[in-house]
Formats: C-alpha cells, structure tokens, sequence
C-alpha cells in the first residue's frame, strides 16, 4: 500500500447540490480540502486538493449533514510517495448524512495487447 502524499479531486455536481463545503475522510479522521475552488450548486464543479501524508487504508468523501448531494462525475489525480502521478474517474453517486464515497483506488495494472 503506498503512501499518499496528496491528491487532486474534481467533482461534478449533478441536480441535487450541496451548501456546505465537503470534507474528506483519511483512515476515520475528518479534513478539510486545501485550495478548493468552484462550488457545488446544480451542474457546478469544484476542485480541491487533499494533502494527507499517510497509507490510506480509507479514503472517503463525505456525505451532506443534510439532504442529498449527487455527484455527476469524480475524477481523482493521486500522487504517492515514489510513484508517478494517476487519474481515477468515478461515476454518479447520490450522497446523504448516513453515506459516504470511497475515493481510494490504488493504481491500475497495467494493459497491454499480448
């Protein structure tokens, strides 16, 4: 498992938006995300870079207090101690108080045509 130095996200939001900024949770402990620009009404985007120095045996993106929240689109640029950066992209989701979203994925293997 490497260890995730920081991480990019971009998230599309779908028809139900959310007013309060999200938050990211690494092994169990709530943060905040750096650098966050954009927001997160109906068919907005926000960006955010999450900076947790640390294995992620979990890494989630957390529900509204209130209400739903769906996600269009995630997309996730890690960068890991060691390694070359790599992009995940997540489908729609709908969040709410009682969910959250995993957004750790390790690296894909690689593909190639034998």
């Amino acid at each position: 498992m490497p260890k995730v130095d920081s991480f990019q996200i971009k998230i599309k939001t779908g028809q139900n938006g959310r007013a309060t900024p999200p938050v990211f949770k690494i092994n169990g402990f709530e943060l905040p995300f750096e650098d966050s620009e954009g927001g997160l009404g109906s068919g907005e985007t926000f960006t955010g870079k999450g900076s947790p120095q640390s294995m992620a045996h979990s890494l989630h993106l957390v529900g509204p207090g209130e209400g739903e929240w769906d996600t269009e689109e995630t997309t996730i640029t890690y960068q890991c101690s060691g390694e070359e950066p790599y992009t995940v992209r997540l489908g729609s989701v709908t969040l709410d108080s009682d969910s959250d979203m995993n957004i750790w994925h390790e690296r894909p293997l690689p593909v190639f045509d034998v």
